[in-house]
């Protein structure tokens, strides 16, 4: 997801060297719009972590940045981290001969879910190798480390004397799963006191549409200062994906560290700060990184389909044969994807890129167990299907397709070969002004073979390439082209609002004529796949080697174009019974069942918020009848649009209740005249809530939308707490504090 920003600055190290293109190419866009102008005119037990959290008293980040709500830092993490997490190695960023012994070792420390504080990691070490060092001192030498390969915490904190960290917040405000343990660490007594010793700066990545936002990485850096850690520069809480105030980070933080005394290999022995060791070892067998090959056993479509913009849900079942994985209620399945061939065809059209070209496997692809082992290539084609985001394209394109057209541009004005030819945007008279500023002849209409208007790199370069033909692109002519782009790089706002509609195909189309681009360099601009997240609503009581999880087909319309999930897609309509599926198990330790079944639970989950719901019944059921204990009062809020369409697993939950395991609420918002939902439903049936949870000590859960639905449930369930315990709202707040401080209060929400 996208936001407004301020002008975003080209990005240091190589694409410091795309900008310096780009302004090569200034004068000349210039005078080729002056040309154009005169003519036409126109988040039971608690953790470390979560003690720590208790505490904490954070405050803003002391830089004129966007000022942020605050945040409230009560305790969240409710269970301890169920096992280890799945560790990565931890890598130098630099060659295996090691710094040379003038260097000054940093430490580069990321926690991650789905790879971008990975990124910004790796743009920070970028920096630092390219940054100037004062006079008399060597190199910076950055040290790049994933807290997902340190469970055990950071050997040697105190000696790491500059020491940056970037880490993401994930779902209601906890660590990424694989830098839970590391976080842990850090917020416990086995911490060491820093004494001054490490001048460190955080950079908080998070969602402001989420209520706890940047919580991880404000816990960490108001820490590290407990620990006695000097502040090397001021933290910032960048919201989602906002390079202008990463790049204004790393800034801070060089200009800083030139003021520091730190020392260099030589000074500190010969050797950087021991990182590291055994992170291999700690590597489970199956993970994000090395998923599992199941096979799909079964899919159910839930949904009765009437109208086209009906949603559709289907239930998918996979087979987990020997591969040993075992999942509690509340975990999700992760699922890896593939993207739409027809997507990938039209990519690769759009690019002009021949899909059997072999190209290097991108060292973030997981251990695909469809590759042959060690494979180093792989055909164009499936890296985009296997290995690459399509839909969402990155600034980096933009500024890579600004700056080759500009350096084509002034390739033209020196006198290199250029042909513009006429479209609904490029007069006659900019071709001959074109032209003549390269010393070529003007090219008539009848020598152009277009596409639908616009011209192409051959054009622009000459006749050499893609075999000489003149190969053109839709949206207009290069003139066009190179001011929108211009006016993209410098307003960040207008270049969100672009790209936020457009998958990377729209930009292409619109943006590149044909042939400008190599596939390793436009690869280069592109977001890696990630794994879809789905709620498993099975229990591992009922089969140990079968999972199953509940997917919300995805279909929507953008651009005047039909636009389809990847993933819920792939499962739905691509893939058969009988079929692979690269899966894994995603733990989440802070959505989990009481400790004891006898304990009551009110549960809220409309659509396929249900999901998990489906799982802990089937849990506390099937462990009921092999115990004989018995089950405590069940309550679930369910809603959906009507009970004829998309009442999942409607005679499950209705069979449910009528034999008394479940006390069920439903809210069909579109089955009479006004709506109804389920804190509608919640509001009507306040007094029993608030029996359960105050007399008898129910555990509340929600899950689902992140937005409008989770916010509504909270709203409900304070006047509820309010009206049961009389003393107004702030009290009633500090009760519900207190239910999530104790575990008794979990949400798992996303945003829709």
């Amino acid at each position: 997801m996208l936001i407004k920003s301020r002008e975003r600055p080209l990005a240091v190290g190589a694409a410091a060297a795309v900008g310096a293109a780009a302004a090569a190419g200034a004068a000349t866009l210039l005078w080729l719009a002056r040309r154009r102008r005169s003519s036409d005119g126109v988040d039971l037990a608690a953790t470390g972590f979560d003690a720590y959290l208790k505490n904490a008293s954070i405050g803003r980040p002391q830089i004129p940045a966007p000022v942020y709500a605050s945040t409230s830092f009560e305790a969240y993490l409710r269970k301890p981290a169920a096992g280890p997490a799945a560790a990565s190695s931890a890598a130098a960023a630099s060659d295996t001969h090691g710094p040379p012994q003038d260097a000054v070792p940093v430490t580069v420390l990321f926690g991650t879910e789905y790879g971008f504080s990975k990124e910004v990691a790796e743009r920070a070490c970028e920096a630092l190798r390219c940054a100037a060092p004062p006079p008399g001192r060597g190199a910076y030498w950055p040290q790049l480390l994933d807290m997902a390969g340190l469970p055990s915490g950071l050997p040697g904190l105190p000696s790491h004397q500059a020491l940056l960290l970037v880490c993401s917040t994930q779902g209601d405000g906890v660590p990424p799963t694989e830098a839970r343990e590391f976080c842990d660490w850090l917020s416990g007594p086995e911490a060491p006191q820093l004494g001054g010793s490490v001048a460190f700066s955080v950079c908080a990545l998070g969602d402001k549409s989420y209520q706890h936002f940047c919580r991880c990485g404000r816990t960490l850096d108001a820490r590290l200062q407990a620990l006695g850690g000097k502040q090397l520069a001021p933290r910032v809480d960048v919201n989602r994906e906002d390079w202008a105030v990463i790049e204004g980070w790393i800034a801070a933080v060089l200009a800083s560290l030139a003021q520091l005394p730190l020392k260099s290999m030589a000074e500190l022995g010969g050797m950087a700060a021991p990182a590291a060791a055994g992170g291999a070892a700690h590597a489970k067998r199956w993970s994000k990184a090395r998923p599992f090959l199941g096979r799909v056993v079964e899919l159910e479509g839930l949904c009765t389909l009437t109208a086209a913009d009906d949603k559709d849900t289907v239930r998918v079942e996979v087979d987990l044969g020997d591969s040993g994985l075992s999942y509690a209620p509340g975990d999700a399945l992760g699922v890896w994807p593939s993207n739409c061939p027809r997507a990938v065809e039209e990519l690769l059209a759009a690019l002009g890129a021949d899909g059997s070209l072999l190209v290097q496997v991108p060292s973030s692809h997981y251990a695909d167990p469809l590759l042959p082992q060690g494979a180093c290539s792989m055909p164009l084609r499936d890296a985009l299907a296997r290995c690459y985001d399509m839909r969402q394209p990155k600034h980096d394109l933009l500024r890579l397709l600004h700056a080759k057209l500009a350096a084509a541009a002034s390739a033209a004005a020196v006198g290199q070969q250029l042909s513009i030819t006429v479209s609904a945007g490029c007069t006659a008279a900019d071709r001959t002004a074109a032209a003549g500023a390269a010393g070529e002849e003007a090219v008539t209409p009848k020598k152009r073979r277009s596409r639908g208007g616009g011209d192409s790199a051959s054009e622009m370069y000459g006749g050499g390439m893609a075999g000489g033909h003149d190969k053109l692109c839709a949206g207009g002519c290069v003139v066009d082209k190179l001011e929108a782009l211009s006016a993209l790089a410098v307003d960040g706002g207008a270049a969100d609002a672009y790209l936020a509609p457009r998958h990377v195909v729209d930009v292409l189309r619109e943006l590149c004529p044909l042939g400008l681009l190599g596939p390793a360099e436009l690869l280069g601009t592109l977001r890696q796949l990630q794994p879809r997240l789905y709620s498993i609503s099975s229990s591992q009581l009922e089969n140990a080697t079968r999972v199953q999880a509940t997917v919300a087909v995805v279909r929507y319309s953008a651009l005047g174009a039909d636009r389809l999930g990847v993933c819920s897609t792939y499962l739905s309509e691509r893939l058969a019974p009988g079929r692979q599926l690269p899966v894994y198990i995603h733990k989440n330790p802070d959505f989990r069942l009481p400790a004891s079944d006898a304990t009551p639970i009110v549960m809220v989950g409309p659509g396929t918020g249900l999901a998990p719901f489906r799982s802990f019944m089937q849990e506390r059921l099937l462990r009921a009848k092999q115990t004989g204990k018995p089950v405590g009062e069940c309550v679930l809020y369910f809603g959906c649009r009507r009970r004829d369409q998309d009442f999942l697993y409607g005679p499950l939950l209705e069979g449910w209740a009528a034999e008394g395991h479940l006390q069920l609420h439903t809210a069909f918002s579109r089955q009479q005249a006004h709506k109804v939902y389920v804190q509608n439903r919640l509001a009507e049936s306040g007094g029993e809530v608030w029996r359960l949870l105050d007399a008898g000590g129910a555990h509340f859960y929600v899950c689902g939308d992140a937005g409008s639905m989770a916010g509504a449930v909270e709203a409900e369930l304070l006047r509820i707490i309010e009206a049961g315990q009389g003393q107004g709202p702030d009290a009633a707040a500090a009760y519900l504090e207190s239910l999530s401080a104790a575990g008794r209060y979990q949400r798992d929400v996303w945003l829709s």
